[in-house]
């Protein structure tokens, strides 16, 4: 009988030990595991900033990230990283102007004259387009592949007066008190939609 107790005995102390060693070698689930974020850094060393990520939002400004994929040399990818921010700039004024003519046609019930209306929209994002005057590059960074990333800023305003000059424009081709009153009802919306952003 005491040699069965004894066998007993290591036996319990055996498969005490092995649990206790299988449960040293798995965490325990109350304690989580945290992997640290990955931290990517750019061909010049610097860690990618926040705003690439993150656009960064204002109350009279448009921030706007262009990459440069394109060319061989440095200038030549920031050139390229320039004219995609210009083009992102050029797709946010057009949706913008599309967005307020659109809004301005459901609220206004303006169905009679679409041609020009039409026209209006047209002209107001071609020469929204053509003026890039107001972007400014604010920052840059080089990443991983060597592409330049850069963040630049359009002032809505810049939006707004070009806008504003399609309409003077619209008014002087139709006819004058009505046309004024569709184009101050125009430019409402359009700085409503603009307030929106």
């Amino acid at each position: 009988m005491k040699k069965i107790r004894t066998v007993c005995g290591a036996a319990l102390v055996a498969a005490a030990l092995s649990l206790a060693a299988g449960c040293a070698s798995t965490p325990s689930s109350s304690e989580p595991t945290v992997q640290a974020p990955t931290r990517i850094v750019g061909a010049e060393g610097v860690p990618m900033p926040e705003w690439v990520r993150n656009i960064p939002k204002a109350e009279d400004v448009m921030y706007f990230v262009g990459e440069g994929r394109g060319g061989k040399t440095p200038t030549a990818k920031k050139n390229s990283a320039l004219q995609d921010a210009a083009r992102q700039i050029g797709d946010w004024k057009s949706s913008t102007i599309k967005s307020a003519i659109k809004d301005y046609v459901q609220e206004a019930g303006e169905t009679g004259n679409t041609q020009s209306l039409e026209l209006l929209e047209t002209t107001s994002i071609a020469r929204a387009n053509a003026d890039t005057s107001g972007m400014l590059q604010k920052l840059t960074w080089v990443n991983q592949d060597g592409n330049y990333v850069i963040l630049v800023e359009y002032p809505k305003s810049d939006l707004k007066n070009s806008f504003k000059s399609s309409l003077n424009e619209f008014v002087r081709n139709e006819s004058a008190a009505y046309a004024e009153f569709k184009a101050d009802e125009a430019f409402r919306i359009l700085e409503a939609e603009m307030d929106k952003q």
